[in-house]
């Protein structure tokens, strides 16, 4: 017997809040985009929570909702007049549970670069972040595993070009 959808949503909240929130800030490059993005990435899952028929992992659903309301939500800012905060990557909030400043400030560096990467490239190297394997990967994108291989090598490049001219 499946559980209630509050107790349900919770599990699933819990299990992937943090994953989340590190896709939203690859895909905004600031925290308080990514806390709106999370807002909306989680008013999803629970709408639709009820429609999940378990026909994939839990977690590749919930990924496929957050890229698809993340790339909605960046193209919905870049229509707009407003756009998305781009914070240096010093003040960017992301701790680690260990904290340390030196590390905290490249893990915000490359998050910052993250979201200057093309969209299907933030997802990708999102997801790897994550330690999804290109099988999963391409079950989230509907790219084809041989693909995202090529593309991890790509976007590696691209992350060390931008990062090393940002100093």
């Amino acid at each position: 017997m499946r559980k209630d959808k509050r107790t349900y949503f919770e599990e699933v909240y819990q299990a992937n809040k943090d994953k989340i929130y590190r896709l939203c800030l690859g895909f905004t490059g600031s925290n308080a985009d990514a806390d709106d993005l999370l807002q909306e990435v989680l008013l999803k899952i629970w709408s639709n929570l009820d429609g999940f028929k378990g026909e994939s992992k839990i977690e590749t659903w919930v990924y496929r909702v957050a890229t698809n309301t993340a790339l909605l939500f960046v193209n919905r800012r870049k229509r707009s007049t407003t756009k998305l905060q781009e914070a240096p990557p010093d003040q960017l909030n992301f701790v680690r549970e260990d904290h340390d400043p030196s590390i905290d400030l490249q893990i915000n560096k490359l998050y910052a670069a993250i979201s200057k990467l093309k969209e299907i490239d933030r997802i990708i190297i999102s997801l790897l972040l994550e330690d999804k394997s290109y099988k999963e990967i391409s079950e989230i994108t509907g790219l084809e595993a041989n693909y995202i291989g090529v593309k991890v090598n790509r976007i590696k490049k691209n992350l060390k070009k931008i990062m090393s001219h940002e100093g």
